[in-house]
């Protein structure tokens, strides 16, 4: 189960990339950017914008799940949605749309081959993303494998919460690795992901001793992962590990924000504002005073 494949990238891995975002997370991040990619299950989502108010879609529900709002939008109610995704077939005008769709690994590699011109012209590859892709792992294993030996460059991107078995099986065939360590506190961690970082720090302490190189991502919500003591403590860990080759910060964006409204959910972190460029060469700065004389680097993706 994936949700989007996307083209030509250029934040994903060195090179142009085609990033496959794969379907469900065990982690439950309250700022999450893709709230579409936390189920493992097919949703739908509505968008306003698109409607034309033909409101075929409240006339057809089976369940009388479809309600006219106060601005005359026919919204779902999700308490009494079964899930039939009638409302999304015959919404021609794509206001309501099915969101996760499945597939055999052949059939995805075969979408991902079509990039190949642009991955040996620019030395891209394929990212696999999500969700957290070690979720699905016989899948991302069969996808992985298929490009791996077909000559197409690999990478992972991990929130780290799986079983270490799972990565083993996978990482024979990916070539470097993007792994997420959102707060060193194992306590904080539970609080604002829904787990501790113990299985997370683990994995990351054996994925180094596989071999491939890795990059930490950290990213930077104002309230939850901002604070200096968290960014010097996760910088200390990267600098014990030799493996891992740099520390990247990731500026918080309210970009997902209208994908909670489009899945009837409520974004808890409205009004919360992005850091600014100052505040985060200062975080910037304090994580490199970390790693001064390790030969590692951090810096800050917008």
């Amino acid at each position: 189960m994936i949700f989007n494949i996307q083209r030509c990238s250029n934040r994903d891995g060195n090179g142009l990339r085609t990033t496959v975002f794969m379907k469900g997370c065990p982690l439950s991040c309250v700022w999450c950017a893709n709230p579409e990619s936390q189920s493992f299950h097919r949703e739908i989502m509505e968008s306003e914008s698109r409607c034309i108010g033909c409101m075929a879609c409240a006339r057809e529900c089976p369940a009388e799940a479809i309600k006219i709002a106060e601005d005359g939008y026919p919204q779902i109610d999700r308490t009494r949605c079964k899930r039939c995704f009638h409302c999304a077939d015959i919404c021609y005008a794509g206001s309501k749309h099915v969101v996760g769709r499945s597939n055999s690994p052949d059939a995805f590699f075969r979408e991902i081959e079509k990039d190949r011109f642009f991955f040996s012209k620019s030395g891209g590859g394929v990212t696999f993303s999500g969700g957290e892709p070690l979720a699905q792992p016989e899948l991302l294993h069969d996808i992985a494998k298929r490009c791996h030996e077909s000559g197409i460059n690999v990478m992972l991107e991990s929130c780290g919460y799986a079983r270490y078995e799972q990565f083993e099986k996978v990482l024979q065939y990916v070539d470097a690795m993007y792994f997420d360590v959102k707060h060193i506190d194992p306590e904080v961690h539970k609080r604002i992901t829904g787990k501790d970082n113990r299985l997370i720090l683990r994995n990351l302490h054996q994925i180094s001793e596989f071999g491939i190189p890795i990059v930490v991502r950290t990213p930077v919500i104002p309230g939850y992962t901002d604070e200096e003591k968290n960014i010097s403590g996760i910088a200390e860990l990267i600098r014990s590990i030799p493996k891992v080759e740099g520390y990247e910060l990731l500026a918080y964006h309210s970009l997902g924000e209208s994908k909670y409204h489009a899945l009837g959910r409520k974004y808890e972190l409205h009004g919360t504002l992005t850091p600014t460029l100052e505040r985060m060469l200062e975080l910037v700065d304090l994580a490199n005073r970390v790693l001064a004389g390790s030969g590692k680097v951090c810096f800050y993706l917008e």
